[in-house]
């Protein structure tokens, strides 16, 4: 048993199996560069300066240095492995300047070989288009790969090629909604910051999620971050959640700025969807403790926000979306709902204790959850004892784990 960043105890094996079976979800494929960005080993900003070549490889851009970096995929290798998925050499594309380019991922060759290998199901794999020769096909990856570059030159040259061989084929509405996409200048005005907003839901994301598929985040987040600098000073407004500058950044990963955005605004405390958003950024610049404290006080005060959050794929702590998961699974008397969560988590976790600290509410699963950390937190066996009476009245089946939980 190795601490997590929590403080608690907490397996190895099941935080990677976790995080493996959350980028399944997502991607449909496990990545090790995807673990490296889903567990905050590498930051996204580095990782897209690394793709346009401003760093020979990823060694000095890990958080936790090469050594933690491969030890943590060797162990994700062995849970691919055992989820039946099988092992499939990738190229590490290059955007930009280094368009095309296999990208060196690290100096240590194990490193290396890790980073180039990705891990799926067999019914998973592309398979090939049968009504395609290898000549056509050969166009359809060279236009993709095009695009995937932000190469607008060799893009635009790659689909009139394709047009001209096959003008009815899939692939083109498609490639010609992301070239608009790569064409497309920066807004400035409020209206036309709405209409990009609409354009690029409406058009370049179901383009790009069909015809980029994995790659698609990263086609689109430069266009998402350039919205979200369109939509800044824009006051949040609930009717349009989605028109202000934390949605545009989140989706475009730009985590400093989605925390600033959110901050700002004067009504924070009684806004759930910007908590949730600054909860998101707050977790990806390894801020966690304030992450935990707002997650935990939307469970008491917005547990419908809560509930839609965690069940999210993209919900980026895995230890406590399996915690959750976890005690859905559980027949207790009240049942383990949003409110009861906090106090669930602790027990599993007593790291949160020390970082969360007693909320000072009111509800009975808020004076359960405190009746628990101040029984984490270690007292006199008095004080022990008043607290372990409390618990009985507030939940008794959460009294009986916290007491498994210490082998009482």
């Amino acid at each position: 048993m190795t601490p997590n960043r929590q403080g608690a105890p907490q397996s190895v094996h099941d935080e990677v199996q976790t995080a493996i079976q959350q980028l399944i979800s997502v991607h449909g494929f496990y990545s090790p560069v995807e673990l490296l960005l889903t567990a905050n080993q590498l930051g996204y900003d580095d990782y897209q300066a690394w793709r346009r070549g401003e760093h020979e490889t990823l060694d000095e851009l890990l958080a936790d240095g090469v050594p933690a970096a491969q030890s943590l995929l060797e162990e994700a290798a062995i849970w691919a492995r055992g989820l039946h998925l099988g092992a499939e050499p990738v190229p590490l594309l290059g955007t930009q300047s280094h368009a095309g380019i296999d990208l060196r991922a690290s100096a240590n060759a194990r490193l290396d070989n890790l980073l180039h290998t990705e891990y799926r199901r067999d019914v998973d794999r592309a398979q090939p288009d049968l009504f395609l020769d290898g000549a056509d096909a050969d166009r359809q990856n060279e236009l993709i790969e095009a695009i995937t570059a932000h190469d607008v030159a060799t893009a635009d040259e790659r689909l009139r090629q394709f047009e001209a061989v096959d003008p009815g084929h899939w692939v083109i509405p498609h490639a010609t909604a992301l070239i608009e996409a790569l064409h497309a200048l920066p807004v400035e005005r409020m209206d036309e910051a709405r209409e990009r907003l609409d354009q690029l839901e409406r058009s370049w994301l179901p383009a790009a999620s069909a015809l980029l598929r994995s790659d698609a985040r990263d086609f689109l987040s430069p266009i998402w971050r350039d919205l979200g600098q369109a939509f800044e000073g824009v006051p949040f407004r609930r009717e349009e959640p989605k028109v202000h500058a934390s949605w545009a950044y989140l989706n475009g990963l730009d985590w400093g700025n989605l925390k600033r955005a959110v901050m700002r605004t004067l009504n924070l405390a009684s806004e759930p969807v910007l908590q949730i958003r600054l909860a998101h950024a707050q977790w990806r610049l390894s801020e966690r403790r304030e992450a935990i404290r707002i997650w935990f006080a939307l469970c008491w005060r917005a547990p419908d926000h809560f509930a839609e959050c965690i069940e999210s794929p993209t919900f980026p702590s895995s230890t406590l979306q399996r915690a959750w998961t976890e005690a859905q699974e559980q027949a207790m008397d009240p049942p383990i709902t949003p409110p009861w969560f906090p106090a669930w988590a602790v027990i599993g976790h007593a790291g949160y204790a020390r970082d969360v600290g007693p909320c000072g509410g009111t509800s009975d699963p808020e004076r359960t959850f405190d009746h628990l950390v101040a029984l984490r937190r270690g007292h006199s066996d008095r004080e022990d004892l008043d607290h372990r009476r409390a618990l009985q009245e507030l939940h008794g089946d959460l009294l009986s784990r916290y007491l498994a939980s210490i082998g009482d």
